[in-house]
């Protein structure tokens, strides 16, 4: 495999996994850590 299709992969799950965790902050009342 190429590395840029490995980096394609690795942003695409960083961005589905931090997606809802984002989403879940924003609308959670207390979303200060």
């Amino acid at each position: 495999m190429n590395l840029e299709i490995i980096i394609q992969l690795v942003v695409l799950a960083l961005v589905v996994v931090a997606g809802p965790l984002v989403i879940g902050l924003l609308a959670s009342p207390r979303g200060n850590l």
